[in-house]
């Protein structure tokens, strides 16, 4: 009995002094002003670990780990934050400025990864799933209830039904983008066999985007541009779209 009551009083005052993420927004919001990125980069670091992703959070997270010299963690921070904002200016222009600082070229991407791009992924979701069902209801609705169809449900299915339709492509292209990564260390080396001895085949700088196609224990099998593929330890390798 002394045990629990120990362990409630525990985790009564852990989630009692917790940080709410809006705190550690502020916190690092004002580090970032007085030029202590370290301290920005810690706290947005926390936000992002507890699963509190934000447009905001991330691209900042991104300016704070370019300031300390990570630039595979800001690319990685910066390609998050255009996943969930495709149409951020500022966010585009730091991955276009980091990626020529970097000497890095842009991941080359299929026509329906590009298109996915257009909107953010939860809009493509909902587009597809209000043209299917809507259509659907619309088509149907009238005769279960013995009404006449009227032109306009017509006209009004065929619109969302192919709103459906063009969402198709987009929400393959997500499926496929989700196993794209960044390398997060400078030299980061792709070897022959998922393990520690394995041979090495080539190294890939950091931020270079890659795509995963299997994996195995600690490993990522990748294949970056120019055909270069191999085993990476996942400690130096993060998926974009965060699993």
């Amino acid at each position: 009995m002394k045990l629990l009551v120990q362990f409630l009083l525990i985790l009564v005052s852990s989630v009692a002094f917790a940080e709410a993420p809006s705190d550690r927004f502020e916190k690092a919001t004002a580090a970032m002003v007085s030029g202590d990125y370290g301290e920005a980069a810690y706290q947005l670091r926390e936000i992002v670990s507890e699963g509190n992703y934000s447009h905001g959070a991330l691209h900042n997270l991104g300016n704070a780990e370019w300031k300390v010299v990570r630039p595979g963690h800001a690319i990685l921070a910066w390609e998050r934050a255009s996943l969930l904002n495709p149409r951020d200016t500022n966010t585009a222009a730091n991955l276009a400025f980091a990626r020529k600082k970097s000497e890095l070229q842009n991941p080359v991407l299929a026509w329906h990864e590009s298109y996915s791009g257009w909107l953010p992924p939860n809009i493509w979701l909902v587009a597809a799933s209000v043209g299917l069902w809507g259509g659907v209801t619309l088509l149907i609705l009238p005769r279960l209830i013995g009404a006449r169809r009227a032109d306009w449900h017509q006209g009004m299915a065929a619109l969302l039904l192919t709103v459906f339709m063009l969402s198709l492509p987009a929400l393959f292209g997500i499926h496929r983008r989700a196993n794209l990564g960044v390398a997060l260390e400078d030299a980061t080396s792709l070897r022959l066999t998922p393990t520690r001895d394995g041979e090495e085949l080539v190294k890939l700088p950091a931020g270079e985007v890659a795509r995963v196609e299997k994996e195995r224990g600690g490993y990522f099998y990748v294949r970056a541009e120019g055909d270069r593929a191999g085993w990476v330890r996942k400690q130096e390798f993060e998926r974009i779209w965060a699993r």
